[in-house]
Parts: C-alpha cells; sequence; structure tokens
C-alpha cells in the first residue's frame, strides 16, 4: 500500500501528510540551524573583521533580492543560506499539483531571502557607520599632533649616506660660526702668501740699503721653501699632540718675531734668520689650515671654504706687491708683522675641532666644540655618534705607531693618493712658469711689457681662485681637475708649439700674443684645480688615525718638488731647449689626468667617516676583526 496524500485510502492519505509534514519540519529545522551557526559566527567574528561591499554605497533603489543575488556572486556581503529542499514524492502525482508545489516553495525562499537580505543590509550599514565614526575619533589626536608639529622649528639632521644627504643649509648661526672659523684660519694664509710674494718687490730696494751679493740675494729668495720643508715635517706630531688650533695659533709668534728681524735687520744675517722663522710657519700652517677645516666645515660648504685659505694666499701676494711700490723694504716688513695679530686673536675665538677631541677620549670638549660649529639649536647627536663610532673602528683596527701604519695595507692607498695629487701639483711647472714669467716673455719676444704680463698672471692667480670657490661644491673636485688638467695641457702644447716654430726660425711677430694668452689660461686652469684642491683634499682623503703623520709628510713631499723643479728649471732649458721643457710639463700633464682619473675619488658631500671607510674598508674590516675574534673565543 502507497502512502500518499491523493491516495483514495484513508489511513494511506494520513500516512502521506504525515511524511509531508515530518519532511517539510525536518527542512526548517536544518536551516534554523545554519542560521543560528551563522549568527553565532558572525558574533563571534565582531565588526572589527565584517567584510565592507566592494562599491561605496548602496542605492535605495536596488532591491533586496538582486542585492543580495549581486553581493552572493562577489563574495563579499551574503553568505551562502541553506536553500529549501525539495520534496520527492514517493508516489505518482499530477504536473499541476507538481506545478503548484514548486512556485510555493520559490516563493518561499524568495520571501525568507529578501528579509535576511534586509536584515544584512541593515547590520552592514551600521557597523560602516561605526567604523566611519571610529576611524574620526582615532584621527583627531593625530590631526592634533600634525597641526602642533608643523608649527614647531623642523631641522635637517641627516648625513651622507641618509636619505637626503646635507640638504641646503637655513640656520644662519649655524653658517656663520663656520665662515668664522674659516676666515680666522684663512688669516694665517694672507701671512703665508705675504711671505712668498715679499721678496720680488722688496730686493731691489734692499740692496740699495744693504751690501747684498748676488748668492745671497738667491738665499733670500730661496730660504724660505727649505724652512718650509722643515716645518711641514715638524707640524704633523704638532697638530697631533698639542691639537690644531693651538699649532695655528703658535705659528702667530714666530711670524711676528720673523718680520721683526727683517723690519730691524742690520745685516743680511737677520734678513736670513727672519725668512727662516716665517718658513717654518709656513710649512706647518699649510698643513695644518686644511687639517682644521677639513674636520670642522660640513660637507656641503666644505669645498667652497675650504677654498678660502688658497683666495686668501693670493690675497696676500698681491698685497705685498701692491704694497711694495709704495713701502720699502723695512716698512713692508712692518706690514708683514702687523698681520699676525688679527689672525691670533681670530684663533682665540675658534674652538678646536671636534675630532681631536675625541682622539684624545674628550667627548664632552668634543660636543661643546660641535655645537659651537653647528649652531646651538642643531641637533649634532647623530654627527657625535659617528665622530666616536669612527675613532672606535680606527683604535680597533689599528697597531702600533702612527709613522709606521703609514704604508700598510689599510692606509696606503690614502697616502699614496696625497702624495699623487702633490706630485702632479709642481710637475705641472707652475712654479717655474710663475717665477719665471718674465724671463718666458722675454724669451718668447713677446710684443707685451714682461711686467706687465706679469702683473696680468698674478691678477688672473687671484681672480681665478674665487671661481673655483664658487663652483666646486656644484661641480665636484674630480671635475675641477679634468679641467684643470686638459686646459694646462692645451695651453702647454700651443705654448711649446709657439716656441718650436720661433726656434726653426718662422716670423711670429703676429702672434705676439699668444703667449701671454696660453699662460693666462694655463694659471686659470691651474687654479681652479691643481693649485687649490691637493691642499684641500689633503685634509679629507687622510684617516684619522694617520692625518697628522701624513699630512706632514705631504708637505714636506710638497716643497721639496717645489724646490727641484724651480731649481732645475733653466737646467732643463739648457738641456732640451724652452720648447722642449714646455711639452715636457704637457707630458706629466696627461699623467697627472689619467692618475686623477683612476685613483683619485670624489670628495664633494662625503663626510670625513665616509671618506674614510671608503678608502680603508672601515666597518666591514671591524665586523671580520669581530667575528675572527668570536671564531676564537669559540674555538
Amino acid at each position: 500500500m502507497s502512502f500518499n496524500k491523493n491516495n483514495p485510502n484513508p489511513m494511506g492519505k494520513i500516512m502521506g501528510y504525515l511524511k509531508q509534514l515530518s519532511t517539510e519540519m525536518g527542512a526548517s529545522e536544518q536551516s534554523r540551524r545554519g542560521q543560528q551557526d551563522e549568527e553565532r559566527l558572525y558574533r563571534s567574528r565582531g565588526p572589527k573583521y565584517a567584510r565592507v561591499p566592494s562599491k561605496p554605497t548602496l542605492s535605495a533603489s536596488t532591491t533586496c533580492t538582486s542585492l543580495a543575488t549581486s553581493c552572493g556572486s562577489q563574495g563579499t556581503l551574503v553568505p551562502n543560506y541553506a536553500t529549501i529542499p525539495e520534496i520527492v514524492s514517493t508516489e505518482s502525482s499530477s504536473e499541476d499539483e507538481q506545478d503548484s508545489f514548486e512556485k510555493t516553495r520559490r516563493h518561499f525562499q524568495q520571501l525568507r531571502q529578501i528579509s535576511l537580505g534586509n536584515e544584512f543590509k541593515y547590520k552592514m550599514e551600521m557597523e560602516i557607520k561605526s567604523a566611519k565614526e571610529e576611524n574620526l575619533r582615532n584621527s583627531i589626536p593625530f590631526v592634533k599632533q600634525l597641526s602642533t608639529e608643523s608649527n614647531r622649528v623642523k631641522t635637517d639632521y641627516t648625513i651622507n649616506g641618509d636619505t637626503q644627504p646635507y640638504g641646503p643649509t637655513t640656520q644662519r648661526l649655524y653658517l656663520w660660526t663656520q665662515i668664522f672659523a674659516a676666515f680666522a684660519v684663512s688669516m694665517g694664509s694672507l701671512i703665508v702668501g705675504f711671505s712668498s710674494g715679499y721678496t720680488s718687490p722688496a730686493l731691489p730696494s734692499m740692496n740699495r740699503t744693504l751690501t747684498i751679493t748676488n748668492e745671497e740675494n738667491s738665499w733670500i729668495g730661496g730660504l724660505m721653501p727649505l724652512a718650509a720643508l722643515v716645518g711641514g715635517i715638524a707640524g704633523g706630531p704638532l697638530i697631533e699632540y698639542i691639537g690644531r688650533r693651538l699649532t695655528i695659533m703658535c705659528t702667530a709668534l714666530p711670524f711676528f718675531l720673523g718680520w721683526m728681524l727683517i723690519a730691524n735687520a742690520m745685516n743680511v744675517y737677520m734678513v736670513l734668520a727672519g725668512r727662516a722663522l716665517c718658513g717654518v710657519c709656513v710649512g706647518i700652517g699649510s698643513l695644518a689650515f686644511p687639517v682644521y677645516l677639513g674636520e670642522t666645515i660640513q660637507p656641503e660648504v666644505r669645498g667652497a671654504l675650504g677654498l678660502l685659505p688658497t683666495a686668501f694666499g693670493n690675497t696676500g701676494i698681491l698685497l705685498a706687491f701692491f704694497a711694495g711700490t709704495y713701502l720699502n723694504w723695512s716698512h713692508l716688513a712692518f706690514l708683514g708683522a702687523a698681520l699676525p695679530v688679527p689672525f691670533f686673536l681670530l684663533m682665540i675665538l675658534t674652538p678646536e675641532t671636534p675630532r681631536w677631541y675625541v682622539t684624545k677620549g674628550r667627548a664632552e670638549d668634543a660636543r661643546k666644540a660641535l655645537q659651537w660649529l653647528r649652531g646651538k639649536n642643531i641637533n649634532i647627536d647623530k654627527e657625535m655618534r659617528d665622530l666616536t663610532r669612527s675613532q672606535a673602528e680606527s683604535d680597533l683596527t689599528s697597531t702600533g705607531n702612527a709613522f709606521g701604519q703609514l704604508f700598510s695595507r689599510k692606509y696606503l692607498p690614502a697616502v699614496l693618493i696625497s702624495l699623487g695629487l702633490m706630485l702632479f701639483q709642481q710637475l705641472s711647472g707652475i712654479n717655474a712658469v710663475i717665477f719665471y714669467a718674465s724671463t718666458i716673455f722675454q724669451m718668447a719676444g713677446s710684443s707685451l711689457d714682461e711686467n706687465l704680463c706679469s702683473i696680468i698672471i698674478g691678477i688672473v692667480n687671484f681672480i681665478s681662485t674665487f671661481i673655483a670657490t664658487a663652483i666646486i661644491d656644484r661641480l665636484g673636485r674630480k671635475m675641477l681637475l679634468y679641467i684643470s688638467s686638459v686646459s694646462m695641457i692645451v695651453t702647454l702644447v700651443a705654448l711649446g708649439s709657439y716656441f718650436y716654430v720661433r726656434e726653426v726660425g718662422t716670423d711670429v711677430s703676429s702672434y705676439g700674443w699668444l703667449p701671454l694668452a696660453c699662460l693666462v689660461i694655463y694659471v686659470l686652469g691651474f687654479s681652479i684645480g691643481f693649485g687649490p684642491i691637493p691642499w684641500l683634499m689633503l685634509g679629507e682623503i687622510l684617516p684619522s688615525r694617520i692625518r697628522g703623520t701624513a699630512a706632514s709628510m705631504a708637505t714636506g713631499f710638497n716643497w721639496t718638488c717645489t724646490f727641484i723643479v724651480t731649481k732645475s728649471f733653466h737646467n732643463i732649458i739648457a738641456a732640451i731647449n724652452m720648447y722642449g721643457t714646455v711639452w715636457l710639463f704637457a707630458v706629466l700633464c696627461v699623467i697627472g689626468l689619467f692618475f686623477v682619473i683612476f685613483f683619485v675619488p670624489e670628495t664633494r658631500g662625503k663626510s670625513l667617516e665616509e671618506i674614510e671607510k671608503k678608502l680603508t674598508g672601515g666597518s666591514r674590516r671591524v665586523r671580520n676583526l669581530n667575528s675572527n675574534k668570536s671564531n676564537q673565543n669559540g674555538c
């Protein structure tokens, strides 16, 4: 007997109704249980993890059915609710009744989905509103913090190696303190230049007052470079033991005594003694000035302010020339004796370099000196950490005395670069050209007066240094060395060709302007590159541990090359003629150009710590040393 509600048998019809009722009750219980599980899962997740619809707004015209369908298809809103299962009858029934039952089931499903969609939409809108209010509450303190910090003065403490190395400085106090320190040191360079230019205007009037032979005349001019060689050798230990600032200050007294001996000289021996004292001070100052400026000035202005001593040195030469036209040798020496007084007073107001304090373990003095140089409103913590870290690495990786470390594998590249720059600076022939400019113009048969040509070259040498000061931090050291080398090579080749053509008997009277033009461009090129940059880089590329000793050796080497080139100039001319001598200088400038290309590093915008790490290996060596120590301890 079949159990069906359409069965004419009463018992079968009752059993069919009971079967259908039990099936519907089981389905609704299953749906209800699924819905409760989903609501419990929703409550456990909370609004923090509630998913937000992919569209920002919900249109009011959107029906709940389409909302549920679309969101369900995107997988962002409505969970998959259990559908009402179909009731499959075990008895045969008419097609009309089956269609009616199917329509009733689909209608009930739609009504249920609409009610659930409205409920879910309402919950979703409330969660979005709550999230917006929470975000607003959280953003209020942050907005207040931004508005408060925007009114504070923001300073840039970054140095090279950070995101933006050494941004443009806007602190006037910070700039003025460093300019003041550079100006004070450059006053000493003014005395050096005055000492170099003194003999040219003073010797004619001195010969009329004192009885001086030609040999004594040569010693008055040549004694200063020899004494500067001695001062350069002695200056290295001095700047290491008593400090950079105190060493520079101590040169003021010998300068004063030397000039007073010359001014009150009764014989030539007093003049020679005064020139010797001044020469020793010139040698000490020529190495102490770049070291002091390299350790006190920030990289963004170190190029411009580092060339200030060279500019003041050329100013001292011109001051001696112009004052010598109105004063005799004694009065001119009194003027020289007056120059160390403001120099000494200015140096009293400047601090010692922070790096020297760090090398001596005086961290608090280093902080005070660095704060004075950078300005009282500048945060110096990062720079102090770099200074102490660099010194710690140097102490950890270095053993033995400083002189024994000069040619060690670690420090040899920096030392050789410094010596190479000094060598090619003098092998370019600049001192021979400057000292014998009048002789060169006489040998060239120039149509211009040789004294006027010498004055023009001196003025060009003076102006070109200020040009280099203005562009060195924009173009960089290597670019200026490239320009300097190329300009010297071209002008020396042209000048040598002029002498060669004149030597073979060709008429060059229509080209009488060429020697002056070549020498002017030659001096201009030298003065913007190979003239000041080797001295500037002397205080940049030498590591802190050997800086004093290495600078002393490089300075002594420079003065030795100066003496050799100047002394042998006439002998070289006698051996290979004037054109051969000029071409020899051109070949040496070509070699110097390749030396700069392959070996000289660019130091523009880099701190001394970064330059030292690049040349010596820095922290990598420390890591290797530490790892070796740890391995030994482990063993």
